[in-house]
This record gives C-alpha cells, sequence and structure tokens, in this order.
C-alpha cells in the first residue's frame, strides 16, 4: 500500500510539473509547436485579421494587438516544418525627443514576461542615457528560468528612431530538424482545389 501511494505521489507531481510548463509554452493560449493553419485560426478567434498567411518561411503578423494596455505588432515565427516556435511583439517607432515612450513600453512588457516567466536574470540593462546601437537589440532584461525557452525584452534604435521588442524563442522548435518528405505532401495539398 505504501508504493501505491508512492506511485500516485510521483505521477501527480509529473502530472503538476507538466501543466505547469503548459503555462509557458504559448502566446495568448496559442502554444507552441502548433502548425501555421492552427495559428492563423486561433489568431482569427481572438477577433484579429493576420496577414502573411501563405508561403513557408512567412510569417503570420498581427498589426495591432493589444498587449494588456500596449498597443503592439505580433510576429509569429515558424520553423522548417511549418510549427509555430517564437514570437515577437514589438511597439511602433518614436524618435528621440519621445525615447521616454519606448523605455515605459519595454518597462511594461518586461513587466507582463516576469509574470509569465519568472524573476528576470539581472536588473534592467538600458535606459533613456545608454548610449544605444544602431539597428540591433540593446538587451533590457532577459528570462532563463523556463529552460526550453530564450525570453528578453530589448530596445532597437533604428534611422534615429527607437521601439520597444519582446521577443520568445522555443529553443528545441527552433532547431527541429526538417521531417523528410513534408514539403513534398504539404505543396501537394495546397496546390490542389478545393471543391
Amino acid at each position: 500500500m505504501q508504493r501505491f501511494g508512492f506511485i500516485v505521489t510521483i505521477l501527480t507531481l509529473l502530472l503538476s510539473m507538466e501543466v505547469c510548463a503548459q503555462r509557458y509554452n504559448d502566446f495568448a493560449g496559442i502554444p507552441f509547436g502548433a502548425s501555421r493553419e492552427t495559428v492563423i485560426e486561433e489568431v482569427m478567434k481572438l477577433g484579429y485579421e493576420p496577414y502573411g498567411q501563405r508561403g513557408e518561411g512567412e510569417r503570420v503578423v498581427i498589426p495591432v494587438f493589444m498587449f494588456g494596455e500596449l498597443p503592439v505588432q505580433v510576429d509569429f515565427m515558424f520553423n522548417k516544418n511549418d510549427k509555430f516556435y517564437s514570437f515577437e511583439i514589438r511597439t511602433g517607432r518614436v524618435e528621440k525627443n519621445r525615447l521616454f515612450k519606448t523605455i515605459e513600453a519595454v518597462e511594461y512588457m518586461s513587466r507582463q514576461f516576469t509574470l509569465k516567466y519568472g524573476k528576470p536574470s539581472g536588473p534592467p540593462a538600458v535606459t533613456e542615457e545608454t548610449q544605444f546601437k544602431e539597428s540591433i537589440l540593446n538587451i533590457y532584461q532577459q528570462w532563463f528560468a523556463v529552460k526550453v525557452l530564450n525570453a528578453n525584452t530589448a530596445v532597437v534604435q533604428k534611422n534615429d528612431r527607437y521601439f520597444a521588442v519582446g521577443s520568445v524563442t522555443h529553443r528545441t522548435l527552433a532547431t527541429e530538424k526538417q521531417v523528410k518528405g513534408k514539403k513534398a505532401k504539404d505543396t501537394a495539398n495546397t496546390d490542389r482545389p478545393v471543391f
């Protein structure tokens, strides 16, 4: 009887760990690993009209998504097997005299990431006084608590304009090898008429 109790305890612990891991494994209820069609369907169920829906390797984009109080653009990226493996959220661009708005936006994104992914790896790394490097991610904060995810927020300067970016990548899906024969099968299905 004691052995049975031990097995039940272990199974319960494993199940609760799986449920906890699933909490981090999505964007607005759309799970990593979902197919392009599933992502498009789920985005439409959320009330948004995505674009960039066709073409292998192409992103699915929601041009205006309400990320809590913050209007952002969301890009869903797909791996070689056409599985959702990463998303990126970004704000609109502002001039240098409104850089404080970008800093406020990256702070808000970081608070939301902290609520979902746990404590960040360190304090914010950039401020309004930072000398930003042109056209690259100037990392604000990173999260390493979820082992399979790379999560970060950043500020980007491009052509003297600034915007905030938050991105999450599922490392396993990002490096997933292409399933042999998948391309030919998918192409054959999409080239066929539906009637």
